[in-house]
């Protein structure tokens, strides 16, 4: 049987994820002054519908972040005796995402994806015609996935690009959830998938910590202090001085009472960083960590990536509270919300902690080097 308290917190994660994505799509790339007059006074405070569908749309974040768990399950029903590479199934997940919105691949090598007799897993996603739709999809992340011909892809040690954007880091919140019982591991899966598209130690350890933050609040863990466990881990990588300044910055700004909110998160950045988006969707969930709606609201209404960092807390609030703390009235307008949640729980299915202890030997890391 499964637990439901991971059950709900896989659920809540993912939508809440997605709301927090959806509320901010209509803010993206405005200035707080541009949404205050598209919207209200205060700036966007409620979920916009579409007129078209009658539902919240969400970007490219939600895309991906769907695409990673479809790798990630593929890769886990696909075990082999020697052991499985998780990075190289999300990576062959993202080649399904970018055929949606380019209808090209890398190479005539990744053909066999969509050919029944080569390829047995069979993707829900790839299926949806509405992931097919571009939502800003990031010319970072479609650049580098196109150019990554014969699993040229990115690694940890072997960067392709200087890529530091939040490209990378909006999407592996599955990473955290599915090597929740090993923080470590979340941390190293989160940068590994990161990675792949994005070469600078800034893009892929804030999304290393963004997983590692989500796999402790999975199991139970505060805000603040899933952020400095997280903390620990980054300071063993080289290349972790930016993000372990903003991620510093962040928890200052949570402990000082005399910045107002808007205030400090001008101060974190716009969020199109990685770590300053981070930073931004980790201010605004540990300030408001029992009101997802000023959250959320926190992490949209400002200079930058509205959806990213809306996105990203959401998805930490919904880790840490589980599925009810999300606005049921927001959840239902959600598009495609039946699809989210069956990807939450297909992802579920295959975690361990079913099982009585965790597996004998844990999943490699993408590089065996040290970091």
């Amino acid at each position: 049987m499964l637990k439901l308290t991971y059950d709900s917190r896989f659920i809540g994660a993912f939508t809440g994820f997605s709301v927090g994505d959806a509320f901010g799509y209509p803010c993206r790339d405005l200035p707080f002054d541009g949404i205050c007059a598209r919207f209200e006074k205060k700036g966007c405070l409620q979920l916009a519908v579409s007129s078209k569908t009658e539902t919240a749309l969400f970007s490219d974040a939600t895309q991906m972040m769907l695409f990673t768990a479809d790798g990630i399950t593929w890769a886990s029903v696909s075990q082999l005796p020697e052991g499985v590479n998780y990075a190289s199934y999300v990576f062959y997940a993202y080649q399904y995402w970018l055929y949606t919105q380019t209808k090209t691949i890398a190479g005539n090598e990744y053909s066999w994806l969509f050919d029944k007799s080569a390829n047995p897993y069979r993707s829900a996603l790839i299926k949806t015609k509405g992931l097919y739709k571009k939502r800003f999809s990031s010319s970072v992340n479609v650049d580098a996935l196109a150019a990554a011909g014969n699993l040229n892809y990115g690694k940890i040690g072997e960067p392709k690009n200087d890529n530091s954007d939040n490209g990378a880091v909006k999407r592996v919140m599955p990473a955290g959830l599915f090597f929740n019982f090993d923080t470590l591991l979340a941390f190293r899966a989160g940068a590994d998938f990161a990675a792949i598209t994005h070469g600078n130690p800034t893009g892929y350890l804030s999304a290393g910590c963004y997983s590692a933050i989500i796999a402790q609040l999975v199991n139970g863990a505060r805000i603040d202090d899933a952020a400095e466990k997280a903390m620990s881990i980054l300071r063993s990588y080289d290349g972790c001085d930016e993000c372990l300044e903003t991620l510093r910055m962040t928890l200052e700004l949570l402990g000082d009472e005399s910045v107002p909110p808007l205030e400090a998160v001008r101060t974190i950045g716009t969020g199109n960083r990685a770590d300053r988006a981070l930073g931004i969707a980790l201010f605004s969930a540990a300030l408001h960590e029992d009101d997802y709606k000023n959250a959320v609201r926190l992490a949209v209404n400002h200079d930058g990536d509205s959806d990213v960092c809306g996105a990203m807390c959401g998805g930490l609030l919904g880790a840490y509270h589980g599925v009810g703390f999300v606005p049921k009235k927001w959840v239902k307008k959600l598009s495609y919300l039946r699809l989210i949640e069956d990807t939450a729980i297909r992802l579920l299915e295959q975690t361990y902690f079913n099982k009585e202890e965790p597996p004998a030997e844990q999943p490699p890391p993408e590089e065996e080097t040290n970091p």
